[in-house]
Order: C-alpha cells, then sequence, then structure tokens
C-alpha cells in the first residue's frame, strides 16, 4: 500500500495525490490523465491541490498542469484549439467556486470581413456566449434555469446554426457553427434541463 503523500514514478510517468480543498485526506496516487478526466467530469476543481514526489510543496492542480494539457479534451470535435486556449484563459476566472466547463465549441469565421469569432462554452450552471474580436471581448452568461427554445439546424457543407432564448424573451443564433459541435451544443443543453 502506498503512502498518498508521496506520489510514485512508475515507468516514467509521474503519479500524482490530491488534496480537495476544504479537506485534510490525500487520495490517490493518479496520473495525469486521470486528473484532467476528473477535472472534466466536476470530481475536482482547478484549485485542488496535487503533489508528486520532488515538488516543494502542495500546489493548485491549474498552477501544476500546463493551459493546453487542460484544453486537450475540449478539442475532440476538431475544435479551434487557440479559440479554444484563449476561450478558457478568459472564462475560468469569472468560473464560481463549484462550476466547471463541460464544453466549448467554435464558430468558424462566416467570411474575410468577419472580424469577431464567436465560441460558446457550457458549464454545469451556465450557457456563456464569448465573442473574440480584435479589439478584445465580449463575455455574457446565462443561467441554465433561463434559457430554453434550444433548436439546432443544419446549414449544409458540416456547418449549423445553434440557437434559443434567454429570459424567455432575448434571441441568440450563431451560425456557423461545424455541425458537429451543433450536435453536441444541443444534446448538452438538453441534459443541463434547457428546453
Amino acid at each position: 500500500m502506498s503512502d498518498p503523500y508521496n506520489a510514485i514514478e512508475t515507468s516514467n510517468e509521474i503519479q500524482f495525490s490530491v488534496v480537495k480543498l476544504g479537506q485534510q485526506t490525500p487520495v490517490g496516487p493518479y496520473m495525469q490523465q486521470d486528473i484532467l478526466l476528473m477535472l472534466q467530469n466536476g470530481a475536482l476543481e482547478r484549485h485542488d491541490l496535487v503533489y508528486y514526489d520532488g515538488m516543494a510543496d502542495w500546489a493548485a492542480i491549474e498552477d501544476v498542469f500546463d493551459i493546453h494539457e487542460e484544453i486537450n479534451h475540449f478539442i475532440d470535435d476538431n475544435q479551434d484549439q487557440t479559440a479554444v486556449a484563449q476561450a478558457f484563459r478568459e472564462i475560468s476566472p469569472v468560473l464560481a467556486a463549484d462550476e466547471s466547463i463541460y464544453y466549448i465549441a467554435v464558430q468558424k469565421r462566416s467570411g474575410l470581413l468577419s472580424r469577431t469569432k464567436i465560441c460558446i462554452v457550457l458549464t454545469n450552471s451556465r450557457l456563456l456566449i464569448l465573442r473574440i474580436k480584435k479589439s478584445g471581448s465580449e463575455l455574457e452568461g446565462h443561467q441554465w434555469a433561463s434559457v430554453g427554445n434550444i433548436s439546432m439546424k443544419d446549414e449544409g457543407n458540416d456547418m449549423g446554426t445553434f440557437s434559443g432564448t434567454f429570459q424567455q424573451d432575448k434571441q441568440f443564433s450563431i451560425p456557423h457553427v461545424p455541425l458537429v459541435q451543433v450536435h453536441r451544443l444541443f444534446q448538452l443543453s438538453q441534459e443541463m434541463g434547457a428546453v
């Protein structure tokens, strides 16, 4: 039985011990992919602490893992990795303590003159729309209880539109999203309770 305070390195892969904030008993050991999966499914938060043999002290998960490693599980549907990384960096600081990102979809540019790219971010408690512009970005967020009338439309050429309403009166429609991402947005929105 291994000592949970010491992560063990076997076959050149580091194993980590974890302590959730507010708790004192370490658990593990875990491999890096285990920790990233637990971050994705909400079992761990980015502020929880990790330790591996050789570290000076325990540190927050977000300080130990490179952001690009953390976002790898958000690019399963061929999302633009640069846009996903930017969305992740901009949204992470405004997440509530118990809020986790579930999915990030990225709009394809609609033409050469388009200066805005939209990222649709689904968390366990909100739908967030991040508009990335050359001059900066704008973020709007809506609790799942206020999101309704979710729909998707196939535009052809493997592109689609993701639409819905906020507060039953403000409509949103985001065209030119890869169809596979629109399907995933629709499915996850239904699971989150949007109707």
